[in-house]
């Protein structure tokens, strides 16, 4: 049963966790931190033992049924495998609960469109879970860019052996998806995008290429197959080339371009110089601030950085690559197969 949701100032807020796995556990051990504003009440797992290991680590409880913590909670955070994310955060918000859902916030179009209109209607925050917006040198990138007209991201880490529920694409390129869609404020015109299954059954490497209606190009490309860990993101616009390492959090610009040639008998040599700025960036727990913005937002002290409607074009520009994708593998497939 739905209940009216509005919180007291005066009021601790009951946060609950819904999953502890891997990033339900990073969940678990900040809201443990928070208790100057938060009530951290317990966590659900559908791994019984999971979730009495975490009840006993931050003494919290550890729910037998979902519904008993949505019934207690005023908020939960959401971090269940991707093809349930619906399902949970459907019950949060039709229980009442503002909720906060890992990303992606769902496998289609029209999930993600219920959701967002279901918390609407309920006046409740639902808020996705997209961390990078929360490092401190993405917020101060988006001091920095002004009509950008290519953005090159590459986002690439070693393989991990697990029972993978979705390809790369929504694991690791959605961020930078919804990054670009944030700093290219134009419609999407037109993609291209190409990757293949290696070691899973979905998309283990992929790279795409979005053009916007202001004539902007972005260059996205991501791979969990990779020998080493990087998180790039290098933007070109007038009179600066930013880039943005999203590992050491940390920006830097380089402006004031020259190029010199030097003739000898011997060769002839080109050298290439620039300012270079450094952007000095406060570096913060982001996982910590994500969870702060949440808290502040169902206190109504600020509005959710990432709107629904946000969410909802990211989504859907990441599904259009995932389709061109699996079109063109099982062309190949076909191709071969004959």
């Amino acid at each position: 049963m739905k209940r009216e949701r509005r919180i007291e100032l005066d009021k601790r807020i009951r946060i609950g966790i819904i999953g502890v796995g891997k990033m339900g556990t990073y969940h678990a051990n900040v809201l443990s931190t928070m208790d100057d504003e938060i009530e951290f009440i317990g966590v659900y797992d559908i791994d019984d033992r999971r979730a009495q290991e975490i009840s006993k680590k931050y003494k919290i409880r550890a729910y037998e049924n979902m519904e008993d913590l949505l019934g207690e909670a005023d908020g939960v955070c959401v971090a269940v495998p991707t093809g349930i994310h619906y399902d949970i955060s459907k019950k949060a918000l039709d229980a009442g609960v503002h909720t906060l859902v890992e990303k992606p916030i769902s496998r289609t179009i029209e999930e993600a469109t219920d959701l967002v209109n279901t918390a609407t209607t309920n006046k409740l925050i639902f808020q996705v879970g997209h961390i990078e917006r929360f490092k401190g040198a993405v917020a101060e990138l988006k001091k920095i860019v002004a009509d950008p007209y290519l953005v090159e991201a590459r986002r690439i880490g070693p393989w991990k052996d697990r029972d993978w529920d979705t390809g790369v694409v929504l694991d690791l390129m959605i961020h930078d998806i919804d990054i670009v869609l944030s700093l290219i404020n134009s419609g999407v015109v037109h993609i291209d995008s190409i990757g293949n299954r290696v070691k899973s059954s979905f998309e283990d490497i992929a790279s795409a290429v979005l053009q916007f209606e202001n004539g902007a190009i972005a260059t996205i490309t991501s791979s969990r197959l990779s020998e080493t860990r990087i998180r790039t993101m290098a933007i070109s616009q007038d009179k600066a080339y930013i880039v943005l390492d999203f590992e050491a959090n940390d920006i830097n610009i380089y402006r004031g371009s020259s190029a010199r040639f030097f003739v000898s008998p011997v060769e002839i040599t080109y050298k290439h110089d620039s300012f270079v700025e450094r952007v000095l960036v406060q570096k913060e727990n982001a996982l910590k601030d994500e969870l702060q913005h949440f808290i502040d937002c169902i206190y109504e002290r600020t509005e959710p950085i990432v709107s629904g409607e946000d969410d909802i074009k990211t989504l859907d520009i990441t599904l259009k690559i995932i389709g061109q994708i699996e079109k063109r593998i099982q062309a190949s497939e076909q191709m071969f197969s004959v």
